[in-house]
């Protein structure tokens, strides 16, 4: 097994980051339903508008997808901070502490 240093002003800023990245996602996704909404009610016809709106729908899919999964990896960089506190707490770490 390799080494592993955990970096607890990396953890915060990536923490931080994650939150720009999170209301970022969340801004461009409303954006691109509410462009879908208008188009699909617009009297816009013809084959330039099917093009843009498949597009527009394409973009509406791949961001709901990376919402999704970036649920996840901020899930993850929680419980990092939750696996660190814990190693703090146990035994070992208090014994070496102690050194």
């Amino acid at each position: 097994m390799g080494n592993v240093k955990i970096d607890a002003a990396k953890v915060t800023e990536a923490k931080k980051s994650a939150a720009i990245v999170e209301k970022s996602l969340e801004s461009t996704h409303k954006k691109c339903k509410s462009v879908i909404s208008y188009v699909e009610g617009a009297s816009w016809s013809g084959k330039s508008r099917d093009a843009f709106l498949t597009f527009m729908e394409l973009i509406e899919k791949y961001h709901a997808d990376v919402k999704k999964n970036y649920k996840k990896q901020k899930k993850a960089l929680t419980a990092l901070e939750d696996y660190v506190e814990d190693f703090e707490n146990t035994s070992y770490s208090k014994d070496v502490k102690r050194l």
